[in-house]
């Protein structure tokens, strides 16, 4: 049975706080994080696996023994937590539980990511004057995720967690025409 996005990263977070939870206790967060992204990984990159895993003609159990196999160098607590997920019949979020769990040692960790679009690719020093901006701002390190969009036709778009930066052209036009169309009063 597929599920659709919104459960999935439901499913998704629910699974990783609580499998962060353990591993901060064990002291192993950035194992279990690096092992859950080469799971992930390997899910990603193999369009068989990815349709094996949700497959509902695929048995929970050999959903659970081929996932077992992919882990089986991985630590206990890893082991754990994906034989606990295969048991749910959740193998399919394992990607989005991945990604999670990378935000959330990022977090941890004193970290935040920066979703930065432009309708270019931004030069070196942009990009180290753009994370010495955020970081000074936030007071934590950020990191950048940068994304191309011609669309954007101009300038930058930077998402910080529930913050919005929209300094694009589009965004502008945007607002101006919507503006213009404004009724008066």
């Amino acid at each position: 049975m597929s599920i659709n996005r919104t459960d999935a990263l439901q499913i998704s977070r629910r699974y990783s706080a609580a499998i962060f939870a353990l591993a901060v206790e064990a002291k192993k967060e950035a194992v279990v994080v690096g092992e859950f992204g080469v799971l992930a990984s390997a899910i990603q990159g193999s369009a068989e696996l990815a349709d094996a895993l949700a497959s509902p003609l695929v048995s929970p159990t050999q959903k659970a023994a081929t996932l077992a196999a992919l882990a089986a160098k991985a630590d206990a607590l890893t082991q754990r937590a994906v034989k606990t997920i295969a048991a749910g019949g959740r193998a399919e979020v394992i990607p989005a539980i991945a990604e999670s769990l990378k935000s959330m040692l990022a977090a941890h960790q004193g970290e935040v990511e920066a979703l930065v679009t432009s309708a270019r690719a931004l030069n070196a020093a942009t990009q180290k004057q753009l994370v010495a901006s955020l970081t000074k701002a936030t007071g934590k390190k950020v990191t950048l995720k940068l994304k191309e969009d011609a669309n954007v036709l101009g300038g930058l778009m930077v998402e910080l967690g529930s913050l919005r930066l929209d300094a694009t052209l589009s965004g502008a036009l945007n607002h101006m025409r919507e503006r213009l169309l404004a009724p008066t009063h």
